[in-house]
């Protein structure tokens, strides 16, 4: 029976799966650029629970590769919903009018509401929303309590703090960790913002942009942090950088792969700055994947219920639990619906930090041209670190590459006329305070 087996699956081999280009007639054709475990399960959710309660069908097809969005969109085959998007894909085809303004639907609100504000910032063009974010990473302070117990140091709460931890860690063989591409972080915690409000420049030739830059460089020249680290874990696992700033993707590593670490490694908020109000800023990314709907869909209310339900909290909460049942931890879902991220099997007092965290996140927004802002900044830094050039110097540069790259694009959506006249902005969403809806999610 086993040889009977093993010769059946042999010759299934050699069918060809599905096809992308063969949309399920009749039914919802989503498209998922995850690997096939979470294809399956998202299928098998679909027929258990979605589909009963709405009789709408779902069809969920796995998407090898998220670049093949473009030629199929090219040859006219296109899903209904996209699923698992990097943040910013969402905008550069909303601006050539592929998408669905999802603000349009009248309780967009009330299902953008299970969102950090800032989370929306990559979604928003021309005063629409084009996608929702599925996933949402977090940047919070990982440090070893074993190590800073045995140096006499305290977990840092402001910059300041890390300045004053930086000698002891450094005359006894340690140091501390920033990725060098961190520049999100400094640019808001110092209050500053990338672009202008009508979207057509940026916003980086301010006091408070140069003195955020200032700060992020001076880290790696001054106070002589590690301009290349291959890996953070094995570092902060061996011990030689018992503190650093990391993502999601560090908690799981450590959580699944370091069993000799637990009980001695935690998490605290990320430093910031301090207000003269006492307050301290801690404004950081994270990075997210996201849905958003396709305005050639002939099933537009029936994608948007479904991105619904997919996204709502009860949903997010039973796929998390059932993809970390299944695999185990390193399948732990991190939900950007922070009703269901609260009710995954998170530690308290982890859930406390990183909850905490959670209201000051603040993605990077994405008008025509903003792809130009993280190669230009990375160059600047590149500039100013490797090559010892003046910050000031270097930041301008970056600023005149930016806003001629901006202005380009502006022009050929038809945002600025050829001689450089402005004739309709974005009106950008601005975020200056904390979400305060994370609050009644808060362990006590």
């Amino acid at each position: 029976e086993s040889l009977k087996v093993s010769v059946m699956n042999f010759f299934r081999s050699f069918l060809r799966k599905d096809d992308l280009s063969d949309l399920a007639e009749g039914a919802l054709n989503v498209w998922v650029n995850r690997p096939r475990d979470y294809v399956n399960l998202l299928q098998e959710l679909s027929n258990e629970m979605f589909t009963p309660q709405t009789g709408i069908k779902v069809k969920v097809n796995l998407l090898p590769d998220e670049n093949l969005l473009i030629y199929a969109n090219a040859a006219g085959i296109s899903p209904d919903i996209v699923l698992g998007q990097p943040q910013n894909k969402s905008v550069d085809f909303a601006m050539r009018g592929a998408l669905v303004d999802l603000s349009g639907f009248p309780d967009f609100k009330q299902v953008a509401d299970q969102f950090a504000p800032g989370a929306l910032l990559p979604f928003y063009y021309d005063k629409g929303y084009y996608a929702l974010p599925e996933t949402q990473s977090f940047k919070v302070l990982f440090y070893r309590k074993d190590i800073l117990e045995q140096l006499g140091l305290s977990i840092p709460d402001t910059w300041d703090d890390v300045y004053n931890m930086l000698p002891t860690l450094q005359q006894n063989g340690y140091n501390f960790y920033v990725p060098t591409d961190d520049f999100i972080t400094f640019l808001y915690q110092n209050g500053a913002e990338f672009f202008n409000k009508d979207g057509l420049s940026t916003a980086l030739s301010t006091p408070e942009a140069f003195k955020g830059f200032k700060q992020w460089t001076d880290l790696f020249n001054i106070y002589d942090l590690e301009k290349s680290v291959p890996s953070f874990y094995q570092h902060f696992r061996k011990g030689t950088m018992p503190v650093g700033i990391a993502d999601f993707n560090t908690y799981i590593q450590l959580a699944a792969a370091a069993p000799e670490l637990t009980g001695w490694w935690g998490i605290a908020p990320l430093p910031g700055v301090k207000q003269p109000d006492g307050t301290v800023v801690r404004w950081s990314s994270g990075g997210q994947t996201t849905g958003f709907i396709y305005k050639s869909s002939d099933k537009k209310e029936q994608a948007w219920t479904f991105l619904k339900w997919l996204l709502s909290a009860d949903v997010q909460e039973r796929y998390g639990s059932d993809l970390e049942s299944y695999n185990g931890i390193m399948f732990r879902w991190n939900t950007a619906n922070i009703e269901a991220f609260a009710r995954l099997p998170w530690p308290k007092e982890d859930l406390q930090v990183i909850l905490g965290q959670w209201k000051w996140y603040k993605e990077l927004a994405s008008p025509p041209g903003a792809y130009f802002v993280p190669r230009e900044l990375n160059n600047a830094w590149s500039r100013t670190v490797v090559d010892g050039m003046n910050f000031r110097e270097s930041l301008e540069e970056s600023i005149v590459n930016i806003d001629r790259e901006m202005v380009r694009k502006a022009q050929e959506f038809g945002f600025i006329t050829p001689d450089g006249k402005a004739v309709h902005t974005l009106d950008m969403p601005q975020i200056n305070k904390p979400w305060e809806g994370v609050d009644r999610y808060v362990p006590e």
